[in-house]
C-alpha cells in the first residue's frame, strides 16, 4: 500500500506538471517515462534492501549448518532464501505496475512498449537480487556483503557507461553498444524507454541480447552462491597458502609492530575507543588507492586526448558520483561499532568502566574523521580543480560567474561536508537505536541521503503546479536543492547529537523497537479477545 501510494503521488505530480503544455499522447509518454524510471531505480535497490544479508546472517548465527541436516541442497537454500527475502519487494513492484499502465489508456504508449519496460524492470530486479545473494554467500558480515553488492551494481550501471562514453567512445545507439553494454542495467533502461519510445528506433535484438546478458550474469551469481553455501558452514582447516596470505593481509591491515606501538602510545591515553577503531588501516588505504587510481585515470585521459579534457560532462557528473560514494561509505562504517557492541553485550560492559558516553561518541567521531576526513578534503580540492581547469581554458573567472554552475558549486561546497558529517553523527545514533548495523545504515542513508532529494522534488513540482516557477531562473532550483539538503541534515544532526549526549545510557540499555507505524499495524492486526 505504501509503494502504491508513492506511485500514485508521483503520477499525480507528474500529470499536473505536464498537462498545461502537452497533449494527451505526449503526456502519456512523459508519465510513462517518469514512472518507468522510478521502477528501474526501485529494481536496482531490491538487492541491497532484500537479499544482501539473507545467507550471511545464517552464517553469523551459526544456523546455516542446521539446514543441511535435512534433505535440502545448496540450491534449495539459496533459492529459498532469495524467494523469502524478496517476496515483499516483488509484491510492492506488482502493486505499482498498474499505475505505470495508466499512460497506456491516455495514448502515446503501446502495449509492446509497456511489455518491454515490464520485462526490463523484472530482469533488472532479478539481477539485483542475484547479486545480493551472490555477495551474501561468501561474507559473514552484512556490511561487507552490502558494500560488495553496491560496488558491483554501481560498476555495471554507472561506471561502464562512463567508460564507454568518455574513454572508448561507444555510444548507447552505436552498433558496438549491445556487446559493450551486455551486462549493463542502464542500457536495459535505455533500450526499454528510448530505443523505440523517444529516441531513434534500434533493432529489437539489441534489447533481447542485453536481456540475455543480464540473465546470464544473474544465474552466474546464483551458481557462485550455491557453490559457496555448500561449503561455507563447515569448519574446514585452512591451507598453508591461505594462512600465509591471511597473515600478510593482517600485517598490512594492522601495520608493523612499531606503527602499532606508536599509534597505541598516541591514542590509547587520549581515547581508548578511538584507539580501538583506528587500528584497522585497510579501508583508509583502499580509499586512497581508489582516489589515486581515479586521478591517474583522468591524467592518462588528458595525455591521450588533451583537446577534450577537462570536459564539461566530467565536470558536471564527477561531484554527483564521487561525493555520494564517499558519503555512502561513511554511512556503512559509522554505525558499525555501536551496533555490533550493543548486539553482543560489549557496550554494557564498556559503560561499566570509567569511560563516559561522551568519550565513546568522541572516539567514534575521531576514528571516522581520521579515516575519511582527508579523503573528503581531497575530493573537495579535486572538484574545485576541475572547475578551475575547465573555466581557465574556456573564458576564466568572468565566464564562470556567468555560468549556472557557479551557483550549484557554491551549494555543493556547503552540502557535501555537512552531509558527510551528518552521515557520521546520525550513523552513530542509528547504530545505538537500531536492531543491527545493516538496518542502521539503511536508516542513515534514508534520513540524510534520500529524504532531501525527495523533499526537493516534491517542492519543485509543487511550485511548478502552483505556477511559482514561471518567472524564476535556474538559480532558484539550485538554492532550493541546497536548502532541501541543509534543513533535514541540520535537524537530524541536532536530534542525534542531543540524544547521544543526554540519552546514551538509556538507549544502550533498551532493546531495539520497531517503528511506531509497525507497532500500530501489529496491534490492529492482532485478533481481539471477546468475553
Amino acid at each position: 500500500m505504501l509503494i502504491l501510494a508513492v506511485a500514485v503521488a508521483v503520477f499525480g505530480f507528474a500529470y499536473l506538471s505536464f498537462r498545461r503544455w502537452s497533449n494527451a499522447g505526449e503526456i502519456g509518454r512523459m508519465l510513462f517515462g517518469v514512472l518507468s524510471g522510478f521502477g528501474f531505480f526501485y529494481a536496482l535497490l531490491t538487492g541491497p534492501l532484500a537479499t544482501v544479508d539473507c545467507i550471511s546472517r545464517e552464517r553469523r548465527e551459526g544456523t546455516l549448518g542446521l539446514l543441511f541436516l535435512t534433505d535440502l541442497k545448496s540450491y534449495d537454500v539459496v533459492l529459498g532464501k532469495m524467494a523469502a527475502a524478496s517476496f515483499g519487494v516483488v509484491i510492492g513492484l506488482t502493486a505499482a505496475l498498474p499505475v505505470a499502465a495508466i499512460p497506456l489508456l491516455m495514448g502515446g504508449v503501446t502495449l509492446e512498449q509497456l511489455t518491454t519496460v515490464v520485462l526490463g524492470v523484472l530482469n533488472v530486479m532479478f539481477l539485483s537480487l542475484s547479486i545480493g545473494v551472490g555477495a551474501s554467500a561468501p561474507f559473514r558480515s552484512g556490511r561487507a556483503s552490502l558494500a560488495a553488492t553496491i560496488a558491483v551494481l554501481a560498476l555495471l550501471t554507472f561506471v561502464v557507461p562512463m567508460l564507454g562514453e568518455g574513454v572508448f567512445h561507444v555510444g548507447l545507439s552505436s552498433p558496438e553498444a549491445p556487446w559493450f553494454y551486455l551486462f549493463c542495467p542502464w542500457y536495459t533502461m535505455y533500450q526499454s524507454l528510448f530505443g523505440g519510445l523517444v529516441g531513434p528506433p534500434t533493432p529489437r535484438w539489441y534489447y533481447w541480447l542485453n536481456m540475455g546478458g543480464l540473465q546470464t550474469l544473474a544465474w552466474f551469481c546464483l551458481t557462485i552462491a550455491c557453490i559457496r553455501t555448500a561449503t561455507s558452514w563447515r569448519d574446514l582447516p585452512a591451507s598453508a597458502r591461505w594462512l600465509r596470505w591471511s597473515t600478510r593481509l593482517e600485517r598490512w591491515n594492522k601495520g608493523s609492530a612499531r606503527a602499532r606501538s606508536a599509534w597505541r602510545n598516541l591514542t590509547l591515553e587520549r581515547n581508548p575507543v578511538a584507539w580501538l577503531e583506528g587500528r584497522d588501516r585497510l579501508q583508509p588505504r583502499l580509499l586512497w588507492a581508489i582516489i589515486l587510481l581515479c586521478a591517474g585515470f583522468l591524467l592518462i585521459t588528458h595525455l591521450l586526448w588533451p583537446e577534450s579534457w577537462p570536459d564539461r560532462d566530467l565536470m558536471d557528473t564527477w561531484p554527483f558520483i564521487a561525493n555520494p560514494i564517499l558519503c555512502l561509505w561513511v554511512a556503512i562504517q559509522s554505525p558499525r561499532r555501536l551496533a555490533d557492541d550493543k548486539q553482543s553485550g560489549a557496550l554494557e560492559l564498556l559503560l561499566c568502566t570509567p569511560i563516559t558516553p561522551c568519550n565513546i561518541v568522541r572516539g567514534g567521531m575521531m576514528s571516522l574523521r581520521r579515516r575519511f576526513g582527508r579523503a573528503l578534503l581531497a575530493l573537495l580540492a579535486f572538484d574545485a580543480f576541475l572547475i578551475y581547469a575547465y573555466f581557465e581554458v574556456n573564458g576564466g573567472w568572468a565566464e564562470f560567474r556567468k555560468d549556472e554552475w557557479f551557483k550549484l558549486s557554491l551549494g555543493a561546497s556547503v552540502v557535501f561536508p555537512l552531509q558527510a558529517w551528518s552521515m557520521a553523527r546520525v550513523g552513530l545514533y542509528q547504530g545505538l537505536v537500531s536492531a543491527n548495523s545493516l538496518r542502521a545504515t539503511f536508516m542513515t542513508i534514508w534520513k540524510v541521503g534520500l529524504l532531501p532529494i525527495g523533499m526537493w522534488v516534491v517542492f519543485m513540482m509543487t511550485c511548478d503546479i502552483l505556477g511559482l516557477l514561471r518567472n524564476q531562473s535556474d538559480t532558484f532550483s539550485y538554492w532550493a536543492l541546497t536548502g532541501a539538503h541543509v534543513l533535514p541534515c541540520a535537524l537530524f544532526l541536532a536530534h542525534a547529537s542531543w540524544r547521544l549526549r543526554w540519552r546514551f545510557r538509556a538507549l544502550a540499555a533498551q532493546s531495539a523497537r520497531p517503528p511506531w507505524w509497525r507497532r500500530w499495524l501489529d496491534e490492529h492486526r492482532r485478533p481481539k479477545l471477546r468475553n
